[in-house]
C-alpha cells in the first residue's frame, strides 16, 4: 500500500491547523453571545429594580408638571384678567424647565416616566376645558391651590426619605418655585360675579 506522499502531508497541516484554531474559537464566540444575553438580562434586571418610593414619586411628578403645563395653556386661552395670564404663562415656564431637567435623570437612572395623564389629573383639566369666563378663573385658581399644596409636600417627603440621590437633589431644587406658585396662586383674586349666561 502506497503512503501519503508528502506534498498531500503538507497540504493536510494547515488544514488540521486551521479547524484546530476553528474548534478553539468557537467557545469564545460562544462565550461572547453568552455576555451580550447576560449584559441586556442584566440591564432590563438594573432597570426594573427602581424601588417603588420612587417610581410613585416620578409618576406623581411627571402628572403634576404636564398637568401644570397643560393647565397654563387653557388658562392663557381662556383667562379674562391679567393676573391670571401672568400666572399662567409662569408655570408653563417654570413647570416645562422642571421637565427639561427630569429627563437625563430619569434615562441616566433607567426610570420609565409615564406618557400621557393619569386618571386624575385628566379629570382636573376636563374641568378647566369645560368651563368658561369666571368659572373658569375661579376653577383654575383652586386647582392651582390644591396641586400645589400637595406636590409641595410630595417634594419634601422625596427630597427627604427618597433612594435616588439625583431625584432627590432635583426635588430639593424644585421646592421654592413650588411653594412661589403656591403663593402666586393663593393670590390670585376671587373670581367677581359675572355674566355667567355662557358657561
Amino acid at each position: 500500500m502506497r503512503g501519503p506522499n508528502v506534498e498531500e502531508t503538507k497540504m493536510r497541516k494547515p488544514l488540521l491547523a486551521g479547524a484546530m484554531a476553528l474548534a478553539l474559537l468557537a467557545p469564545s464566540y460562544a462565550l461572547a453571545g453568552s455576555w451580550t444575553k447576560s449584559g441586556s438580562t442584566a440591564t432590563m434586571t438594573r432597570t426594573n429594580r427602581v424601588d417603588a418610593t420612587t417610581q410613585n414619586f416620578v409618576d406623581k411628578a411627571w402628572n403634576i408638571g404636564n398637568f401644570e403645563i397643560q393647565a397654563g395653556r387653557e388658562a392663557q386661552n381662556k383667562a379674562n384678567t391679567q393676573d391670571f395670564l401672568d400666572y399662567a404663562r409662569r408655570i408653563i415656564r417654570d413647570h416645562t424647565n422642571m421637565d427639561d431637567e427630569l429627563k437625563p435623570i430619569l434615562q441616566q437612572g433607567g426610570i420609565n416616566a409615564p406618557t400621557a395623564l393619569d386618571k386624575e389629573h385628566q379629570n382636573l383639566l376636563q374641568q378647566l376645558t369645560s368651563a368658561t369666563g369666571a368659572r373658569f378663573e375661579e376653577r383654575f385658581r383652586t386647582q392651582q391651590i390644591d396641586g400645589h399644596e400637595k406636590a409641595v409636600k410630595l417634594f419634601e417627603s422625596y427630597a427627604k426619605n427618597g433612594q435616588n440621590a439625583d431625584l432627590k437633589r432635583w426635588a430639593q431644587s424644585a421646592i421654592p418655585m413650588l411653594e412661589n406658585h403656591l403663593r402666586d396662586a393663593k393670590a390670585l383674586p376671587r373670581a367677581t360675579q359675572r355674566s355667567t349666561s355662557a358657561d
